[in-house]
């Protein structure tokens, strides 16, 4: 699996949906199906002992097109409410295999908002 780079805004307290395509080491599409798990998480840093949100396969995160490698990371407003300011976001898939790969990393803004 190859790595990529996605960087975001979203509003504080916003609904979002994160949508990620895995890709192979040569650029094509990435088979998640049978993946045995997919994990994303929301810090201050890279190096942070307590991210701010997390999300896992089933509880936060769908696979939306297996065969190309598109899983969904979905944000509820109560997942951002509290934020303001950067943070780091990764995404590690882990194959039927077991084994596991970082196939997303970015900072992710979120902006204060008045209501």
């Amino acid at each position: 699996m190859s790595h990529n780079v996605q960087n975001f805004e979203i509003h504080a307290g916003d609904s979002r949906d994160i949508v990620v395509t895995v890709t192979d080491s040569q650029g094509g599409a990435f088979d998640l199906t049978g993946a045995a798990a997919i994990a994303w998480q929301l810090a201050c840093s890279a190096g942070s002992a307590a991210p701010a949100v997390s999300k896992s396969l089933g509880a936060g995160i769908a696979i939306t097109d297996g065969p190309n490698g598109v899983f969904t990371v979905m944000l509820d407003p109560s997942d951002t409410a509290a934020l303001s300011g950067l943070y780091y976001h990764e995404a590690e898939v882990t194959d039927g295999a077991g084994n596991r790969s970082t196939v997303l990393t970015g900072v992710a803004t979120v902006i204060p908002t008045l209501i």
